[in-house]
């Protein structure tokens, strides 16, 4: 006998640019729930999943589910590390396993920053944080601007395609 494989369930859960949850159509305002689900929550293929050890089922996020809302410099070992807050108060180092990676804007394809978290998902710098990067930012050997952290090398404006 053949099995059909369910289509995924699909949750009323909704993540808006600016990084408020919606459950159908209402914002939670409740911080401990938004983080509960945020902890549960992955990416894979551009899908965006809450998996729990009883269920799973897909979200919908406008752009990334999580804000990177400030940034905090500071030196270990003649070594600048740079320490990044979220808007759930999770803090994230610049470095290998968390890389910034700065992306052209819809429209017009201003430089929009993200910082790999973990599980498949990124964070969106607010501006004014990006803009804090920026003015610390040196230029490489090609004349490009960028931020050192943890021992790696950031560029700050987009790939070229």
């Amino acid at each position: 006998m053949m099995q059909t494989q369910t289509p995924p369930h699909k949750y009323d859960i909704h993540i808006a640019q600016d990084g408020r949850w919606y459950h159908e159509g209402g914002e939670i305002k409740r911080q401990g729930l938004v983080k509960l689900f945020a902890s549960v929550l992955s990416c894979e293929s551009g899908q965006f999943w809450l998996r729990t050890p009883a269920e799973a089922g897909i979200i919908t996020v406008e752009d990334a589910p999580f804000l990177i809302t400030a940034c905090e410099i500071s030196t270990e070992n003649a070594v600048q590390i740079i320490t990044c807050e979220d808007n759930l108060q999770r803090q994230w180092q610049i470095g290998e396993a968390h890389k910034l990676e700065v992306k052209p804007g819809p429209g017009n394809g201003e430089p929009r920053p993200y910082l790999y978290l973990e599980k498949g998902l990124y964070a969106r710098m607010t501006r004014p944080v990006f803009y804090e990067l920026a003015e610390m930012a040196e230029l490489d050997k090609d004349g490009r601007a960028g931020i050192s952290s943890n021992g790696h090398w950031f560029r700050l404006e987009p790939e070229e395609a």
